[in-house]
């Protein structure tokens, strides 16, 4: 009754959580939130799924909740708490297949994204049945139940295709093998059977069909990281079945819908997914591969012109460019007349853009930019053209260039002759043009590789410019401006900079072009301008744009003013990046604009924050804020007090109404503006008043929080560490500290948090809490050791020892509140841990501080006077001097601590990112994702210890030399490599 019980309660929250009722949303959310964490959740969640007297909709919220949460908690290592007990996941294995198998196809999509991370886990080791269910679950004779065994195979398999190649990976395939290719075969045999039985029988021929093409998929995934045994010794027969399949013709067989592909065209782009596979790495084998180049050039110059046939159509030029790429094939095309016919026929037809395109051009713009920009899944015909002319241009350089720049100057005369209505012609010109002399290209840099027999600057004068030379010129076809645009940016490392900087001011009007993909393209091109460098420095500097970044923000913020909704509004994250780019290039002189932009930017926040729906956008937007108020406040200190007076309405709205998505960014601002405060002496009455909410626990329930909420402490001790220690108010932080470093999963921010206080407090005040802080840590050690917390351990230690230098104040510091936990504990631990975490301290400021820090230990008399601690003197230079001698190229601490979006404290001398970091910053390489993202223009708070030593291995020799004598009988036990590089750093 409890089971039956505790699934009403959860169908009744995921229903919740489809309310238009925002406040409804966020409790349904909070349940869910706090429910899963307790055993014996998910088997419940699983059997709501499996429920068909369920509501359709309710069903497929628990479907994707359950996907969610098993990409979340299902995952084990010893960093992360283990919140599935192993019975749930037992259970979950043993159900997870059935319902697969059973599930409609809606939910399937779900679930299986569910069993691909399940199996990646788990599968052999921990899930070994499962291969074994799968065969003995394959019917003779229901395909709706092959369909879903063959659909769940996929599932497991295909995450092959990406991962890198290993010993795991491979005992994983071969596994499978043994145990999955008779019954595969079995099962393609008897379809290709029944296909040629049911060739009347439409409903049949859909049902098997489907099952052909996952056939063809779990082909490829058994055949993508090697050629198995079986599959060379089949291969005739496979290969005879996929060429009969390839130029399968049946109306029975086709679907009804020309704008999405049927089962039939999937077939046949798997077929040549294959036979790309196969041309690419098993050349020597494919024995048919002539006969397949035929069969595909053929089909190519005959399919037809539908929507449905695009994947088809850009797989198959995708098998010709493979196979035209390698020499020992390139005489299939090395005939003049070959050439012609492979542009004339297949080339030129999938270069003109089709007619759903230019209604979605018009009718909704974001979508074609999005497509254009980052591609679609049915594959687009442009770029599997533009492809094959590359792959024909790395064999044939010249005769494809000049066959090509035929067929362009027809195109160009063609519109020459009516503008008007020959507009589509140019547009193919364009596109051929710039395909032909691309030989390379990558998304951030444009082309890098460029045709030496194209002249791009003479085109662009005879045949581009003209489309940005005016607002309103191509007013019947701004898709031709469009082409202009993106000629600029696909070119803007190989055009002369004088060019790329009288286009800057046309590229502006353009922001304020009525169509929508205009102005967006504009953006875009303005944006990667700002950031190409030339010999390191940026080719486009704060003078070339000033003139103009009070248009550009102008055009940019009335384009977002006329959205009529905060979805609207957040959609365009194009045009929201180039705001924050434009700030970020225009440095200290936007302070003119500050004011004026600053509203802007708030009312937008305040508009999006009541429905975000756009995580891209959103961040920008912050970025843009962070930005803003970073160099405003450089060039005028005073300007804190208009963003504060602006920003912290929203943000208390924000808060008060928990939009969870733009807490952390919150925090993050936050933290920024109370760093302008730092030559005040004291904490701002009105960030006195926010702390105490901050410390509230509730906060530090959501993951996304919790690192900028240590970011903003870290700011809060910079300014007011005394302060607050002596008002009492250092308690609730410790207390933070203390959740935190119980956490394996957030123990390295609980460890950023106390580097803060140790280096920000006055040293009574550490001292009163030191020891209370160790045992803390010491009890996490023993009942919960990482490997990440023993790092973050070892690098605190050294910070510890670090304090007061030469002095030796650290090192007393620590021993004696070492000494008042237990005498001579810290000795144990140094022998069983410390030294073998010592070498893992990743980041450069870290490692020199853990060197450093432990080189003053054991210099130190109190280190060298107790002989449970000096005969660990060698031991100890061992490991220091290992640490020296490694070139090798280290990560830093925040990726060693598999969180780039941490914002750890490593270092106090740089509290922000430095300009150069900004000059070309890419915000995808910054740890972006949607449940928290570190704003890069914030940057961290830096704690280094000893700042005053820049080089690691001379300040170890440094605090060293004093100690010479009393080190010298440990140093002769070390090996005479690492003798003599003491000894070469000591002098």
């Amino acid at each position: 009754m409890a089971a039956e019980v505790s699934q009403q309660s959860l169908a009744q929250s995921l229903q919740q959580t489809l309310s238009p009722n925002a406040q409804e949303r966020k409790q349904a959310e909070k349940f869910l939130e706090t429910v899963e964490q307790a055993e014996h959740f998910v088997v419940p969640l699983l059997q709501l799924v499996n429920s068909s007297s369920t509501d359709d909709h309710i069903r497929f919220a628990a479907a994707l909740y359950f996907k969610n949460f098993v990409r979340r908690r299902w995952a084990q290592s010893e960093e992360a708490e283990d919140t599935i007990s192993q019975a749930d996941r037992q259970a979950v294995k043993s159900e997870l297949v059935g319902l697969m198998i059973s599930a409609p196809k809606k939910l399937q999509l779900q679930l299986g994204e569910a069993v691909s991370i399940i199996a990646d886990n788990d599968f052999p080791e921990k899930w070994p049945e499962l291969i074994s269910t799968l065969v003995g679950k394959l019917s003779a004779t229901d395909y709706h139940i092959n369909n879903g065994i063959l659909q769940t195979a996929h599932t497991v398999f295909k995450g092959w295709r990406s991962d890198f190649r290993s010993d795991r990976l491979y005992a994983k395939i071969n596994y499978v093998l043994s145990e999955f290719t008779e019954a595969y075969m079995q099962v393609f045999v008897t379809t290709d059977k029944l296909i040629d039985e049911h060739a009347n029988n439409r409903a049949a021929l859909q049902v098997l069909l489907h099952s052909l093409m996952l056939l063809c998929q779990i082909y490829y995934d058994l055949n993508c990281q090697d050629l198995p045994p079986f599959f060379e010794d089949h291969m005739a027969e496979f290969m005879q079945t996929f060429h009969k399949y390839l130029v399968y013709a049946n109306p029975q067989a086709e679907g009804d819908d020309d704008d999405v592909a049927g089962d039939l065209e999937e077939v046949k782009a798997s077929i040549c997914e294959i036979i790309e596979l196969y041309a690419q790495r098993y050349e020597e084998d494919f024995a048919q591969l002539p006969q397949f180049v035929e069969t595909v050039w053929n089909m190519l110059t005959t399919v037809g012109a539908a929507h449905k046939y695009d994947a088809l159509v850009g797989r198959g030029m995708a098998f010709l460019r493979t196979v035209v790429r390698n020499p020992r094939q390139k005489h299939l095309f090395a005939a003049s007349e070959s050439l012609r016919l492979i542009c004339e026929r297949i080339i030129i037809p999938n270069t003109v853009l089709p007619t759903a395109d230019e209604e979605l051009f018009e009718d909704d713009p974001m979508q074609f930019v999005r497509r254009d920009l980052e591609g679609s899944d049915a594959g687009s015909r442009r770029a599997a053209a533009a492809d094959l002319v590359r792959g024909l241009l790395d064999q044939f350089s010249a005769e494809t260039t000049q066959v090509m720049s035929t067929y362009i100057q027809k195109s160009l005369e063609q519109y020459a002759a009516d503008p008007a209505g020959n507009w589509r012609q140019k547009d193919v010109a364009m596109f051929m043009a710039t395909s032909v002399a691309v030989m390379a290209s990558v998304g951030s840099l444009g082309a890098t590789r460029v045709n030496e027999l194209v002249n791009i600057v003479d085109f662009f004068g005879s045949h581009v410019v003209q489309h940005l030379s005016a607002l309103d010129s191509d007013r019947d076809a701004p898709i031709l401006k469009v082409d202009a645009i993106k000629y600029v940016t696909t070119f803007r490392s190989q055009l002369p900079r004088e060019l790329l900087v009288q286009a800057l001011p046309l590229l502006t009007s353009h922001l304020a072009h009525p169509n929508a993909v205009v102005a967006t393209y504009a953006a875009i091109a303005i944006e990667r301008l700002l950031v190409l460098k030339q010999q390191g420095a940026l080719l486009i500097g704060p003078a070339d744009i000033q003139p103009h970044v009070e248009p550009m923000l102008t055009h940019i913020f009335a384009t977002l003013g006329r959205a009529d909704s905060p979805q609207k509004l957040a959609e365009n994250d194009y045009l929201m990046k180039t705001v924050m780019r434009v700030f970020l290039a225009s440095r200290t002189n936007i302070l003119p604009l500050a004011p004026a932009a600053l509203a802007q930017l708030a009312r937008i926040l305040g508009e999006v924050s009541k429905n975000p729906s756009n995580p891209r956008f959103s961040h920008f937007m912050f970025e843009a804020l962070a930005a803003l108020a970073r160099f405003s406040c450089a060039a005028d200190a005073g300007a804190i007090g208009q963003f504060e007076a602006t920003l912290f309405p929203i943000f208390q709205e924000i808060l008060q109404q928990d939009v969870a998505e733009f807490m952390p960014y919150v925090f993050q601002i936050l933290a920024q503006l109370l760093s302008v405060h730092q030559h005040a002496g004291r904490l701002p009455d009105a960030y006195v008043a926010l702390l105490p909410p901050l410390l509230q626990p509730t906060l530090w329930t959501a993951q996304g929080n919790i690192p900028a909420l240590v970011r903003l402490l870290q700011s809060y001790l910079q300014i007011g560490g005394a302060q607050l220690a002596s008002e009492g108010q250092l308690q609730p932080v410790l207390g933070v500290f203390q959740r935190l470093v119980a956490s394996r999963a957030n123990d390295h921010h609980g460890f950023n948090l106390l580097l803060a206080i140790t280096h920000y407090v006055p040293l009574a005040t550490l001292k009163e809490y030191l020891r209370p802080v160790l045992v803390l840590c010491l009890n996490r050690l023993q009942s919960s050791r990482t490997a990440k917390f023993a790092r973050n351990f070892v690098h605190y230690i050294a910070s510890v020892l670090c304090i007061g230098g030469a002095t030796g104040a650290g090192v007393d510091l620590f021993v004696d509140a070492m000494d008042g936990i237990q005498p001579d504990l810290f000795a144990n631990m140094l022998h069983n841990v410390l030294l073998e975490a010592l070498p893992t301290v990743a980041g450069r400021v870290e490692r020199k501080t853990a060197v450093v820090g432990f080189g003053l230990l054991v210099a130190s008399p109190r280190f060298q006077g107790n002989p449970a601690y000096a005969t660990q003197t060698a031991a100890l230079l061992q490991q220091l001097a290992a640490m020296l001698m490694d070139t090798a190229v280290k990560e830093t601490k925040s990726q060693a601590d598999r969180q780039t979006v941490d914002g750890s404290a490593a270092a106090v001398v740089a509290a922000v990112a430095t300009d150069e970091d900004l000059d070309s910053l890419e915000i995808e390489d910054t740890g972006y994702q949607a449940s928290f993202a570190r704003l890069a223009t914030l940057g961290e708070v830096k704690i280094d210890p000893c700042p005053q030593i820049t080089d690691a291995a001379a300040g170890l020799g440094q605090v060293l030399k004093p100690a010479q004598a009393a080190i010298a009988s440990a140093a002769q036990q070390l090996p005479d490599e690492v003798k003599q590089f003491i000894s070469t750093i000591v002098r």
